[in-house]
């Protein structure tokens, strides 16, 4: 790929990092490690096509985690950009960091914060800054049952391709459920995220998987994902 190719490459994957989705998924994320230190994983993608057309595709997926005591920070990242002749057909992407401290032995009360910037051109975002801080709890927690649920007030600045400015408070309401045997497992979790001046004016999310085993060497999964915005930007169906 040449030195200038792989500066432009590393150029762009930086300048992505400014801004995706309309809710993240972090509970999906989310490692249940205890283990101490670092883990996670760093994916960039980077392919070029060339026939009738040049099409260009960059992108990056971070998952990485820091467990320290009862300390928890998680970092995120999801970046996609392709070209097709210079001509932008994707681009999206969000870096979302979250820090938990969990209390008591049991660990099953946490305060959390997090920080996250995206943008879509898809949905017209051109630069979303969100920032909130709240409460996470365990409704009830065993081996093959666990119950989650967390609430944490958030402010909110929106920038739209469209030059509209927004700024606003939010709700970020979750509920996370699963339930897992040896050979079944299910789960969902739901966002719900509303305006604090404008209730009509909300965002749902909700992830859920249904996973079982067929043969001792066969499992079979299914997975809805849902997300419905009451007051999308002008254009952008909701």
């Amino acid at each position: 790929m040449g030195k200038n190719g792989f500066l432009f490459f590393i150029f762009i994957v930086c300048v992505s990092a400014v801004g995706s989705a309309q809710i993240v998924n972090v509970e999906k994320k989310r490692s249940n490690s205890t283990q101490e230190g670092w883990h996670g994983s760093v994916d960039f993608n980077f392919d070029v096509t060339q026939n009738t057309r040049t099409i260009l595709s960059l992108g990056n997926r971070t998952n990485v985690q820091y467990l320290k005591d009862h300390h928890r920070l998680l970092f995120l990242t999801d970046l996609d950009r392709i070209l097709a002749d210079r001509h932008e057909l994707v681009n999206k992407g969000y870096t979302h960091i979250r820090y938990n401290y969990e209390f008591g032995k049991k660990r099953r009360l946490a305060m959390e914060a997090f920080t996250q910037v995206q943008y879509n051109s898809v949905q017209l975002i051109q630069y979303r800054h969100l920032a909130g801080a709240g409460l996470r709890f365990s409704v009830y927690q065993s081996d093959s049952l666990k119950f989650w649920m967390g609430t944490l007030p958030m402010y909110e600045y929106e920038e739209l391709t469209s030059d509209i400015i927004e700024r606003n408070f939010r709700q970020s309401t979750y509920l996370f459920f699963f339930y897992g045997q040896e050979r079944f497992e299910f789960q969902t979790i739901n966002y719900y995220q509303p305006n604090l001046a404008d209730f009509s004016d909300f965002r749902l999310t909700t992830g859920t998987t249904l996973e079982f085993g067929v043969l001792t060497w066969l499992r079979f999964a299914t997975t809805l994902d849902l997300t419905y915005d009451s007051r999308p930007p002008d254009g952008v169906p909701n």
